[in-house]
């Protein structure tokens, strides 16, 4: 559904700021399989968390890029760690193909623009909620 930040901002007009949350979420865990990215258990509804894969205690943001589908287990085993220093050689559910697809997730564009014309409007969020433009 929504592929980066644009997406869930251009959704935000027409859609209340939870649901548009909602849904981002959702893509998150459907882009994931509704699978664990670090022990491919399978989540449901009731037990996927997201997981900031650069820790928001360490700098990270709430992206799209830097947020995966986990399961409790994993993310409250991981915990304020950098990814990699959790999810490597020695983790038990380590594979190559889990952490080429972490890699390339964190690699993904999330820039974001608002269908304008980008010389003549500056898209801004005011209280997280509503879109506007600042002519430049």
């Amino acid at each position: 559904m929504f592929q980066t930040e644009n997406e869930l901002l251009q959704n935000l007009i027409v859609l209340s700021p939870k649901l548009a949350r909602k849904k981002f979420r959702e893509n998150i865990f459907e882009s994931w399989n509704w699978k664990c990215m670090y022990c491919d258990r399978d989540l449901t509804p009731s037990t996927a968390t997201i997981d900031h894969i650069k820790p928001k205690f360490k700098g990270g943001k709430s992206t799209r890029s830097n947020m995966g589908a986990c399961c409790t287990c994993c993310n409250s085993n991981k915990a304020s760690k950098l990814v990699f220093d959790f999810y490597n050689t020695s983790n038990p559910n380590y594979t190559e193909e889990r952490a080429t697809k972490i890699k390339e997730w964190l690699e993904q564009d999330t820039s974001f623009y608002l269908n304008s014309d980008k010389s003549s409007a500056t898209p801004y969020l005011c209280h997280d909620v509503s879109i506007g433009w600042i002519s430049n």
